[in-house]
């Protein structure tokens, strides 16, 4: 996993840490501030998401078949086995701190 390398917006500070950082409020190790990393996932509201657009099909060609999925299926809880490095505890957070030269 990469550091991803980003500055305090209160002190100025240059730090690094995890890229699993980004998008997250995290407290400066120097002046204490909480700010959001940069990066990460961008989140937007469903009416902006336009739907996916579905290809279309050859002149002449049959309609595709419905879905399969019954009225009876829905509501029913599909269980998923997780990796165990998912289910782990999480890693610790570490920041290195770049000193600024003057």
């Amino acid at each position: 996993m990469a550091d991803i390398n980003f500055n305090c917006p209160h002190c100025g500070q240059n730090l690094n840490g995890p890229e699993d950082l980004a998008g997250q409020t995290v407290d400066c190790p120097v002046c204490n501030k909480g700010f959001e990393v940069p990066g990460g996932i961008i989140e937007m509201p469903k009416s902006q998401i336009a739907p996916p657009s579905r290809p279309s099909a050859p002149a002449g060609a049959p309609p595709p078949p419905p879905p399969s999925a019954t009225s009876d299926d829905k509501g029913k809880t599909v269980r998923i086995e997780l990796p165990p490095e998912f289910l782990a505890e999480p890693e610790k957070h570490i920041f290195k701190i770049k000193r600024i030269q003057h």
